[in-house]
């Protein structure tokens, strides 16, 4: 092999280990850095509920619009609400383009070892329409007290999906300024297969992570967490049904 053909061989290799650095640096977007805070508009903003943001901007996560299916949420203790059953959530929107409205659902995961399990317990879809232009943002209140939405586990994660094929350039506004405690939160989108914590990723754009503002607010009064089965839990209950029906129906015919 001559040293041309060396060369190519080398900036080839070089150039597919380094597709998956490119790829993960492509995934997320973030409008450029705010010139000062910015307090997010929005007459319903779940102030009385629970809140793990100061209320300013600096920053924004959102999608590339190749993606088709990009979620952010953040993580949430069940012992600092009031109950387990969520009434409303409030997430801020920013925007860097021309369309002001986008379709989303505010969705609620169960904690799966310490990350949000791959599927929601409850989707939520809604319309937030004349969102503000970055840096300024607005929050948008979202009724859930008809959806049943429970707190699964102690520890579980509200958030946002969407189309950003559809709805580019949407961002959820995060707060970064220095005081606020960090908050976790966890990404995922249609080409990945599990989730990543904003605070182990290598992207930059969480390099300054404090909180993103999506805030919730539960309903007063008591609220039991009824246990669900699952599918083998299901199964196992409908072979149990099944096997004490068969057992009254031979006893009946022995006449016992």
């Amino acid at each position: 092999m001559n040293s041309t053909s060396a060369r190519i061989v080398f900036l080839l290799a070089v150039t597919v280990l380094l597709l998956p650095v490119f790829a993960g640096a492509q995934r997320n977007q973030a409008p450029p850095p705010a010139d000062g805070n910015v307090t997010a508009l929005g007459a319903f903003d779940c102030a009385d509920g629970v809140v793990l943001d100061d209320g300013t901007l600096e920053s924004g996560y959102g999608w590339v619009p190749s993606a088709v299916d990009g979620r952010y949420v953040q993580r949430f203790e069940a012992a600092d609400f009031r109950s387990r059953r969520m009434e409303e959530i409030c997430i801020c929107w920013t925007r860097t383009q021309p369309d002001d409205e986008v379709r989303f659902s505010v969705e609620l995961y169960r904690d799966r070892g310490g990350r949000p399990a791959r599927s929601p317990e409850v989707s939520v879809e809604v319309v937030a329409s004349m969102v503000p232009t970055f840096p300024d943002g607005g929050f948008y209140s979202v009724d859930v007290s008809d959806a049943d939405m429970h707190a699964p586990t102690d520890v579980f994660y509200l958030g946002v999906r969407w189309n950003p094929s559809e709805d580019g350039f949407f961002f959820v506004c995060v707060d970064q300024t220095e005081t606020t405690p960090v908050v976790d939160g966890f990404f995922i989108d249609d080409r990945a297969d599990e989730w990543t914590s904003v605070l182990e990723s290598n992207d930059p754009i969480f390099d300054d992570h404090r909180a993103m503002m999506i805030r919730a607010r539960a309903l007063e009064g008591y609220f039991p967490l009824v246990p669900t089965l699952g599918t083998w839990g299901l199964l196992i209950l409908v072979a149990a049904i099944c096997a004490v029906g068969l057992l009254v129906l031979r006893r009946g015919e022995r006449g016992e």
